[in-house]
């Protein structure tokens, strides 16, 4: 019986191919940071610091300056940078001549996609970069989880949480941003009132906490310098109101959320400057679909009413989310899990506070405060009764009957009650790798089709033959 060769022997090729695509498919990026060398224009006895791993040290420049990294052995093709604070606009120049504008989102964490293979780049610093903590070259291939791979805010997002400090978006609003961000693909956005800049460890926490929730679009981190006070009138105190009212319509307008998450009323245990961001996020809420208020944001951004607005433990039309459900996204693991380490990530704030889905700040309560669509039904998913053209839309008749529902009872007050990427948990599964394994799933089974229309042919071929 005599066969058709031809085929037989496409059938090895298309083995190694398929090889060829899985194996491509599983190759990680390697980490050859140790393999590199740091020259600089000035205080080069401190150029060792960027290769140590460690945010709590710094290479600091007096002025514009320069650093050459230049790679002992294996080419590099990303470069992934921890400023100490965000960095201005700088130029990172390859040893083939090309150059790469960097620095304009602001990143303290900031990944540098070089055009092609380098073996040295030279980074020229502006005055505004010139404290950077560490410095991690990667080859091509998929990159470690733990770094973070940053997109800038969003121009419009579905969700807009607010909170007050770095970790306060674990503690109080428990699974939102895992369950929304990471789970459901949600463009969450997070803006905080407050920054740390005078503990400069927090930041980098801030940042941790996020990406290992699954948050990937940057976030805001507001003009107002950290500071606790123990009431409301100590928080005015500290921080103009209009100030700080005039910020909250700009987040408002800004990112035309759907759904707004805020603070308890009361700041959970009584922090007056948590109470004050509810408060000021409360006349926000009014101002921002006003055109005689603040006429510079709404010239810039629009107007807008926020459809939905939730607030923790706010006892009116309540809430409590299911924080228990097993996520996908990450491996199984419950929204709750995620809160608890996304916030495990504030090493410094571990030992005083603790995720809590029970008791007085249960973090699966919050209230419906404000809504232009209704009241929730169902409950349990705080995009209830939204669709696309209502958070996105025009809102064009806003000076007419809103139909919103507000209510204005307050709940009584509650009783008072650095980094190792090896350790970095909850990392997120990147859109890219995501996108890269359907295309590779869908061309090995393409490939099987063909192998096995192949061996289909060739059979009935040789039994015609017979």
């Amino acid at each position: 019986m005599k066969r058709i060769p031809t085929l037989w022997m496409a059938l090895p090729l298309l083995i190694v191919l398929m090889g060829a695509v899985w194996a491509r498919a599983e190759q990680p990026a390697a980490d050859v940071t140790a393999g590199c060398s740091v020259t600089a224009s000035q205080n080069q006895a401190s150029v060792s610091l960027l290769l140590d791993a460690d945010r709590s040290t710094r290479y600091r420049a007096s002025g514009a300056a320069e650093l050459t990294i230049t790679a002992q052995g294996t080419a590099f093709r990303r470069v992934y940078l921890i400023w100490d604070t965000p960095p201005g606009a700088y130029t990172l120049a390859t040893g083939d001549g090309q150059t790469v504008d960097c620095g304009t989102d602001g990143f303290l964490h900031e990944l540098v996609e070089l055009p092609e293979e380098q073996r040295e780049i030279t980074l020229h610093l502006s005055e505004d970069a010139l404290a950077l903590c560490d410095v991690y070259l990667f080859t091509g291939g998929e990159l470690p989880g733990w770094v973070q791979r940053w997109t800038p805010p969003y121009d419009e997002a579905d969700m807009l949480v607010l909170p007050t400090h770095a970790d306060d978006e674990h503690l109080w609003f428990g699974g939102t941003l895992p369950l929304y961000a990471g789970e459901l693909g949600r463009k969450v956005q997070v803006a905080y009132l407050t920054n740390h800049w005078a503990e400069p460890y927090r930041p980098h926490e801030l940042l941790d906490g996020l990406w290992t929730v699954g948050v990937t679009a940057y976030p805001v981190i507001g003009e107002f310098d950290d500071h606790y006070a123990g009431s409301l009138e100590q928080a005015q105190q500290l921080y103009p109101e209009e100030d700080v009212v005039a910020w909250q319509v700009r987040q408002l307008r800004r990112f035309r959320p759907g759904v707004v998450i805020g603070h308890d009323v009361d700041g959970e245990y009584g922090h007056g400057v948590h109470i004050y961001n509810t408060d000021t996020l409360r006349q926000a809420l009014e101002l921002s679909a006003d055109p005689e208020y603040d006429p510079e944001s709404a010239g810039r951004y629009g107007l807008w009413d926020v459809p939905k607005t939730y607030l923790h433990l706010w006892p009116e039309n309540p809430v409590v989310m299911d924080w228990s459900q097993p996520l996908e996204r990450f491996g199984g693991r419950t929204a709750l899990e995620m809160a608890e380490e996304g916030f495990a990530c504030h090493q410094s704030q571990v030992d005083y506070f603790a995720v809590e889905d029970s008791g007085p700040y249960d973090c699966r309560k919050f209230g419906l405060y404000r809504t232009t669509v209704g009241l929730d039904e169902e409950g349990g998913d705080f995009f209830e009764n939204l669709l696309a053209e209502e958070m996105w839309g025009d809102q064009p008749d806003l000076e007419a009957e809103s139909g919103v529902v507000a209510v204005t009872s307050q709940p009584e007050a509650a009783a008072p009650s650095e980094h190792d990427p090896a350790q970095t948990k909850g990392e997120p599964l990147s859109d890219s790798l995501r996108e890269r394994g359907f295309h590779v799933w869908a061309l090995m089974i393409l490939l099987v089709a063909v192998l096995a229309a192949l061996f289909v042919g060739a059979y009935r071929f040789g039994r015609g033959r017979d």
